[in-house]
């Protein structure tokens, strides 16, 4: 089944999941919505209205969906969730902050349920994905190490998911960059970070 529905009206989303579920068990949910914006030409800094769309969206439509489906999880005793987050969660770029600071509070928001929910027999995996070749990514032409394609990736996700991986980032040349990064002073790793930034 096909349905369009808008991951930020919180009761849309809802009536979606029970409809679904009056139907059938729900055994796993992948949370994966996401836009993508950034800082305009001539140094014009990220506006609201861009800033809160990514932040509405990627966390807030997740967040949205994990309430709807989890009592119907709960009272099934059992299921999973998948929260596709992103590698920019790890190692914000300065071109996209409202997207990177959507993904971290992903991540944070994935640990302290996959906490809960272990009672109740739900797992959670949170997956943080490198470079994607997409549409949403060609808009904006920057360097992208490592990049993959989409079926790649989705092949990779699947693996995770299916050995319900409680993290999972990839690639791991990238994420262990920036792991061994994060050890390094900031205004060293501002100057590393620069060929990230996007070519206006």
């Amino acid at each position: 089944e096909i349905a369009q529905v808008d991951v930020r009206q919180n009761e849309a989303v809802k009536a979606w999941i029970d409809q679904i579920a009056e139907k059938t068990r729900i055994d796993l949910v992948i949370a994966n919505a996401g836009v993508l914006g950034s800082h305009g030409d001539e140094r014009r800094f990220e506006d609201t209205e861009m800033a809160q769309l990514q932040i509405a969206t990627n966390l807030g439509g997740s967040v949205n969906v994990v309430t709807s489906v989890v009592p119907h999880m709960q009272k099934q005793k059992g299921g999973q969730i998948a929260l596709v987050s992103s590698l920019s969660s790890l190692q914000p770029i300065a071109d996209m902050p409202a997207y990177a600071a959507s993904k971290a509070g992903l991540n944070a928001y994935g640990e302290a349920i996959s906490f809960f929910l272990h009672a109740d027999g739900i797992d959670v995996s949170g997956i943080c994905p490198g470079f994607i070749k997409s549409p949403m990514a060609e808009k904006y032409a920057s360097w992208r190490p490592l990049e993959m394609t989409a079926d790649k990736a989705a092949a990779k996700i699947k693996r995770a998911i299916a050995r319900k991986r409680a993290f999972y980032a990839f690639p791991l040349a990238l994420y262990a960059v920036i792991m061994l990064g994060r050890l390094v002073p900031w205004r060293l790793r501002r100057l590393t970070t620069k060929g990230f930034n996007y070519r206006r």
